[in-house]
C-alpha cells in the first residue's frame, strides 16, 4: 500500500496559480532539452574513451558505437513513454517506482545515482588534468577545485542559466569538432592514415573481429550516451513535459549517436593503427596534432575544456534532481534533500553535495575506474526503464500494443542487459556491492520492507 503526498497549488486573489513552496519552475522548451541532453552527452565524448575503446574493439569503434546506439535509441523510446505517464523529476527511479514497485524503484535510483554522481566527478578529473598539463605551475588539486566550483556556481543560480550556458558551449564545441573532422578528411584524402575516405574497416575488420570484443567496446561506448536520460530529470521544469521530454530524449540520442559514429569512422581512417598511440588517454589529441598541427591541437584542447564544463553542468543538475525526487518521496531525509532555494528555484543543498563529492573523488579516483562505474549505473537504470514500459503499459494498463509496449522495450531490455554483463568483472563486482549496500539501507529504513512507501503525486503537470 502506497501513501501519497500531494503538491497543492494556492490561488491568488485574481485566480492565478501560485507555485507551492518547494516546487520547481517550468521554464524549459524542447530545444533547451535537446541541447541539454547533447551537452550532457557532449559532442566531444569520443575523446574520453577513443584510445581504450579502439584497442578493445580492434579498431572497430564505429561499429561498437552503432551497436550501442541501437540499444540507446530503444531505451530513449522507453524513457519517452514513461515520461509521458509520469512527468516528474527522478528519471529511472521515478518510472520504476511507479510502474514496477517502489522498493525496486529505490534500488534503480540507487544504482543510477552512480551514473549521475560520477559525471561531474569525471569532468572534474579530466578538466583538472587537462589544465595541469597546459599550466603545470598550478597544481592539479587547485585546478580540480576551480573546475568544480565553476560548475557548482552556474547550477546553483538556476536551471535557465545552466541551459543557456550549455547552449553556448555546445555550439562552440560542435564547430571545433567539425573543423577537426575536416582536417582529418583532408589528411586522409592526401594519402595519410588509411588513405581511403570510404572503407568498411572502421566497422568490420575480419582480422580483428570478435563479437565479445565488439560488445565490450559497445558497453564502454555507452559512456558517451550517458546524458540523454538526464533530460527526464528536468520534467518538473519543462513546459508540456508529457510531449517534450520523450521527443527530446530520442532526438538527443539520435543526433549524438550519429555524430559519435561519424567521428569514430573519420578518426579511425586518419589513424587506423591504434597500437601506435603514445598514450591511450590522449589518443584524440595525438590525432589532432598529426592532422592539423599545434593550432588544431590547441583548439581541440579548448573544446575539451568546454565539454568538461557543459557535461559537468548537466550531470550535476541531473544528480541533484534525482536526489530531490528521492528526498521528496522520503527515501532519504526530505527536509534537506527536497529543499528548493526560494530565489533560484534549484535544489541547492544537493548541488553543494555533488560539488563536494566531485572535489574529494577527483583527489583519489582514477579516470578509467570512474568511466567503468558510470556505465554500470547507466545500464542498470536503462534495463529497468525498458522493463517499466512492459510492466506499466502492457501488463498493468493492458494496452496491447505489442510492438510499442512489448517488443521494442523488450529488445531494449535484452540489449542493455547484454551490454551490462559485458562490462569488466571488476566493475560488476564493485557495482553490485554498491547495489547490495542500497538494499541493506532500504531494508533498515523500511523496517524489513514493512514500512509503507511514499509516492509523490502532482495535481497539475500541464501548467
Amino acid at each position: 500500500m502506497f501513501r501519497k503526498t500531494e503538491r497543492r497549488l494556492r490561488m491568488s486573489e485574481t485566480g492565478e496559480k501560485i507555485r507551492a513552496e518547494g516546487e520547481l519552475k517550468r521554464v524549459l522548451k524542447l530545444p533547451h532539452l535537446v541541447v541539454f541532453g547533447i551537452a550532457f552527452m557532449t559532442p566531444i565524448a569520443p575523446a574520453y574513451i577513443f584510445g581504450f575503446a579502439t584497442e578493445i574493439t580492434g579498431g572497430m569503434l564505429a561499429s561498437a558505437y552503432a551497436v550501442a546506439m541501437v540499444g540507446m535509441m530503444l531505451t530513449a523510446k522507453s524513457y519517452g513513454k514513461m515520461a509521458k505517464a509520469f512527468p516528474y523529476a527522478g528519471s529511472a527511479y521515478t518510472y520504476t517506482q511507479r510502474a514496477v514497485n517502489p522498493y525496486v524503484g529505490f534500488i534503480t535510483g540507487w544504482a543510477l545515482y552512480l551514473d549521475y554522481v560520477l559525471v561531474p566527478l569525471i569532468n572534474t578529473i579530466a578538466g583538472g588534468y587537462n589544465m595541469t598539463s597546459l599550466l603545470p605551475f598550478i597544481p592539479y588539486p587547485a585546478w580540480a577545485v576551480i573546475v568544480c566550483a565553476t560548475i557548482c556556481i552556474i547550477n546553483y543560480r538556476g536551471i535557465k542559466l545552466t541551459a543557456n550556458t550549455n547552449n553556448f558551449l555546445v555550439f562552440i564545441m560542435t564547430i571545433i569538432v567539425f573543423v577537426y573532422l575536416a582536417f582529418c578528411l583532408r589528411y586522409v584524402a592526401s594519402g595519410g592514415g588509411s588513405g581511403e575516405l570510404l572503407s568498411i574497416e572502421p566497422f568490420y575488420n575480419s582480422a580483428n573481429f570478435a563479437p565479445q570484443a565488439l560488445f565490450a567496446g559497445a558497453a564502454m561506448g555507452c559512456f558517451s550516451f550517458i546524458g540523454f536520460d538526464g533530460i527526464t530529470t528536468l520534467a518538473e521544469e519543462t513546459d508540456n513535459p508529457q510531449k517534450n521530454i520523450g521527443r527530446a530524449a530520442v532526438l538527443a540520442c539520435f543526433f549524438g549517436g550519429t555524430f559519435y559514429i561519424i567521428q569514430a569512422y573519420i578518426t579511425q581512417s586518419a589513424w587506423p593503427d591504434w597500437k601506435l598511440f603514445n598514450d591511450l588517454e590522449t589518443a584524440y589529441f595525438e590525432v589532432s596534432s598529426i592532422v592539423g598541427g599545434q593550432p588544431l591541437a590547441a583548439a581541440f584542447t579548448a573544446a575539451f575544456m568546454m565539454s568538461v564544463i557543459s557535461s559537468g553542468l548537466a550531470g550535476q543538475a541531473s544528480a541533484a534532481r534525482v536526489m530531490y525526487g528521492m528526498g521528496r518521496d522520503e527515501k532519504i531525509p526530505k527536509k534537506f534533500f527536497a529543499y528548493v532555494h526560494p530565489k533560484f528555484n534549484t535544489p541547492t543543498n544537493n548541488i553543494i553535495i555533488m560539488a563536494g563529492i566531485a572535489i574529494i573523488g577527483s583527489l583519489f579516483l582514477d579516470l578509467d575506474f570512474v568511466v567503468e562505474m558510470m556505465s554500470f549505473g547507466a545500464l542498470f537504470g536503462f534495463i529497468f526503464v525498458n522493463l517499466s514500459v512492459i510492466v506499466y503499459y502492457y501488463i498493468k494498463k493492458k494496452e496491447k500494443d505489442v510492438l510499442g509496449n512489448l517488443i521494442l522495450p523488450g529488445l531494449g531490455f535484452i540489449l542493455c542487459a547484454y551490454l551490462w554483463i559485458s562490462l569488466a568483472n571488476r566493475t560488476l563486482i564493485i557495482g553490485l556491492s554498491w547495489v547490495a549496500i542500497g538494499i541493506i539501507y532500504l531494508a533498515i529504513s523500511t523496517k524489513g520492507f514493512k514500512k509503507e512507501a511514499v509516492i509523490y503525486t502532482e495535481l497539475d503537470t500541464k501548467e
